[in-house]
């Protein structure tokens, strides 16, 4: 059930016990709705969420968290993925993935792999856990682990290791037997954990429990925008600050009434990833040698080579993930940065909804990249065959991290501000 928080018409909020919310991508103020168990509060303006409240909130996420860990501890610890080829067999365990990529000297792409598929997402679990239990008992840095969280939760891809992972069984099902161990299905339901813990945490009520933020409320008007009314709203918390305030009076962040020189960075984070893709699309990804040949192969040869082998579905993804993603993601991300110059009549106010999604599906292109190095950990066999990372991996990783970078230095509520123009001549 979803509930619009607010009415259209401006009213003048008085009373201190009023909720008043800013909405984190249009700026506009709000008074909250009392909302029950499965409901949620959208912008009136923008559409996007503003709060939700999700049933038996205080439980269920720390259920679902230790549930999670539990598997990923069996997931460390039984064999992951078997593989026959010509009479040999070798097991891969879970983390082999990264420990085979630094004893080949890969460190940089054994660093992120580690960090992407174990250590940020068994940090996010083990601290909604802590979060939770610090709603009730006091317990210490529960602040800084609340801001440690929402800043490392869009870095955690088990999701994108997972459809990583049938890539690359249906690459190497042509030419090798495959065989699933018990860790396998312990991650995939991890996997499944760790997406639903995160859907049942109460972001706006979290933060509300472990350190309750007082309210500039009295004569700020709902209906019209907080920078307007001199208010801005903490990124991280979504408490609201006085403009004239430098930091959160909750979560300690510094917070600005807007991102400083947002477009600008936004602008030099695209560039830089415009310039890397090319590159990354001519270098090798990975080089397989097999009985003494080497044979390098790009994304576009990839792709091609799995169409070739009638993979129909997977070179799809492929094509999606590593082509198409990232350049339609550069592309709307300079359409967004373009739509800041317009008046705000002209303006297609379809970068409301865009961003978010850009936001959201830029970080899947990572899935070649994690298929490199699910490649290089499990084809190992000796002097028979063996998959070793390409420059190009590197190259591309860079450009994923850096579009990811660009999405998030960009203000959306800059989308909503007057242009530049429009500014001087109203000062003028």
């Amino acid at each position: 059930m979803s509930t619009q928080a607010s009415t259209a018409q401006q009213h003048v909020i008085t009373t201190p016990a009023s909720e008043l919310v800013l909405c984190r991508y249009c700026d506009l103020l709000q008074q909250l709705p009392a909302l029950q168990d499965g409901e949620e509060a959208d912008c009136q303006r923008c559409g996007h969420e503003l709060d939700a409240r999700q049933r038996e909130s205080a439980i269920r996420p720390i259920l679902y968290a230790i549930s999670a860990l539990f598997m990923l501890v069996l997931t460390n610890l039984f064999p992951f993925v078997g593989m026959d080829a010509a009479g040999s067999h070798r097991d891969m365990d879970f983390l082999d993935t990264s420990a085979v990529l630094l004893s080949e000297n890969y460190p940089w792409l054994a660093i992120l792999v580690w960090l992407f598929i174990q250590a940020i997402p068994a940090f996010c679990m083990i601290a909604i856990v802590y979060l939770k239990l610090g709603m009730y008992i006091r317990l210490p840095a529960l602040v800084q682990t609340a801001r440690l969280l929402y800043a490392l939760k869009p870095w955690s891809m088990v999701d994108i290791f997972l459809i990583g992972l049938i890539v690359s069984f249906v690459k190497l099902l042509t030419h090798f037997e495959i065989s699933l161990g018990m860790s396998f299905w312990a991650f995939c339901i991890f996997c499944l954990l760790h997406l639903r813990t995160f859907q049942v945490v109460d972001r706006h009520e979290l933060w509300s429990r472990i350190a309750p933020a007082p309210q500039p409320v009295q004569g700020k008007i709902a209906g019209e925008t907080g920078l307007s009314q001199q208010l801005k709203v903490c990124n991280c918390c979504t408490a609201l600050v006085p403009l004239e305030q430098p930091t959160c009076s909750r979560c300690g962040t510094k917070v600005r009434q807007r991102i400083p020189d947002s477009v600008q960075k936004t602008l030099a984070l695209l560039f830089t990833a415009t310039i890397l893709y090319i590159p990354a699309n001519f270098l090798p990804m990975m080089e397989t040698v097999s009985l003494g040949d080497s044979i390098e192969s790009t994304i576009i040869s990839g792709i091609i080579l799995m169409w070739q082998d009638g993979a129909y579905p997977v070179a799809i993804v492929v094509l999606l993930a590593s082509v198409v993603i990232p350049v339609l993601k550069i592309a709307v991300m300079f359409w967004l940065c373009y739509l800041t110059t317009l008046p705000l009549s002209e303006r297609s106010q379809h970068g409301t909804w865009v961003y978010p999604v850009v936001d959201w599906i830029g970080r899947w292109s990572m899935v070649d990249v994690l298929v490199v190095a699910i490649l290089a950990a499990l084809v190992r066999f000796d002097a028979l065959v063996g998959v070793y990372p390409g420059m190009g991996t590197f190259v591309f990783a860079c450009v994923v991290i850096i579009t990811m970078l660009a999405a998030m230095s960009f203000d959306p509520r800059l989308l909503w501000d007057p242009s530049p123009t429009e500014q001087l001549e109203t000062r003028q």
